[in-house]
């Protein structure tokens, strides 16, 4: 049973971001060029490759080169780094590669190339397999016993090997980080689950429509295609902000696609989540109030008036018979009022933001 190491230093970057050169500190680190490698072969098949380090400290330096298998990912997509003391078999990646030199000697603030070959078995499964080639300040020994610090960096080699490939992934989980903002600046959650047995790269669309259907913002999901490693589910985060106050109720639909070219697939989620700019809708309710206020005060005003004139005019018991059927008159008049301004006010919000 493997047990995991998972490298703090700097692989999500390496990993998951610009294929630049990786720096473990500005004074005193390494820079590796290309930082990853993802290649494409066939059972049988071998191919050299090179990498560049650069001495970024000012002495020189002499660093040791060695190889790691990675068996497991986070949810983050950090590598998870199988442990030294494993016996390696013919099914390690590791295996696979031969390094033409196991240390380098590069001069301060210089560079300096070093090849390795990988041979993938004739036995290899088909789809994506990963390993890493270390470069290191401290030699292997110090290193696994732990009597010394130094700075390590890794260039991530990614092999997908031809065959029967399943690309098949899910949305496990598609929400926003609240349930109802103040402004349209939304923080979606998206966590995506790859189940076949190849790296996926999901990337696409992420739409935001208004209460009206009207799409009304559009964000690139996975911009800087971050992979999912096969038999991992990890956690994305997108941002979108809107152009305009906004109102009201919003639904988000995510599409990202995932595969190679001719045989992409599109899986779809949605959700979603409510507008209430509070500093716009706090005074505009304290209009509505006061209409309010003004409607039910006048419709008093106006019945007090209206029973006055029927006392100067009338005895007490028609008073009273017309007091009776006024009143009920006087309270839907109120109501009605009351509805309609409501109901134009919440027009003009809709109108103005949504």
């Amino acid at each position: 049973m493997y047990r995991f190491i998972t490298l703090i230093f700097l692989l999500p970057i390496i990993f998951f971001g610009f294929n630049l050169s990786v720096k473990a500190q500005s004074d005193e680190g390494i820079g590796l060029r290309p930082a990853n490698i993802e290649e494409a072969m066939d059972p049988g098949q071998s191919k050299d490759f090179s990498v560049t380090v650069t001495n970024l400290s000012n002495q020189d330096q002499t660093y040791y080169l060695y190889k790691k298998d990675i068996v497991n990912a986070s949810d983050s997509g950090v590598p998870i780094f199988a442990d030294e003391k494993i016996a390696k078999t013919e099914f390690d990646v590791s295996e696979w590669i031969t390094l033409a030199i196991n240390t380098i000697e590069i001069k301060a603030h210089t560079s300096s190339p070093f090849d390795f070959t990988i041979k993938v078995p004739d036995s290899a499964s088909p789809g994506t397999h990963f390993a890493g080639v270390f470069v290191s300040m401290q030699p292997p020994k110090l290193r696994q016993s732990g009597a010394s610090v130094g700075y390590e960096v890794a260039n991530i080699i990614s092999i997908r090997v031809a065959g029967e490939v399943e690309e098949k992934a899910s949305i496990r989980q598609f929400s926003t980080d609240n349930y109802i903002y103040s402004k349209p600046e939304v923080i979606f959650n998206v966590k995506i689950e790859n189940s076949g047995n190849t790296l996926l790269r999901p990337t696409g669309p992420l739409v935001v429509n208004n209460m009206f259907g009207k799409q009304v913002g559009v964000v690139i999901f996975n911009d800087k295609l971050a992979g999912v490693f096969p038999g991992i589910t990890r956690e994305f985060t997108t941002n979108w902000t809107g152009e305009t106050p906004g109102f009201g109720r919003y639904e988000a639909i995510i599409s990202p696609s995932f595969g190679e070219d001719g045989f992409k697939q599109t899986i779809s989620s949605t959700v979603t989540f409510w507008i209430l700019p509070m500093n716009i809708i706090g005074p505009a309710f304290g209009v509505l109030v006061l209409l309010l206020l003004i409607t039910y005060v006048s419709a008093r005003l106006y019945v007090r008036r209206k029973l006055a004139f029927y006392v100067a005019i009338s005895g007490t018991r028609r008073l009273v018979k017309r007091r009776k059927q006024n009143g009920t008159s006087v309270v839907l008049l109120v109501l009605t009022t009351m509805f309609v301004v409501t109901a134009f006010f919440i027009i003009v919000l809709l109108a103005l933001f949504a």
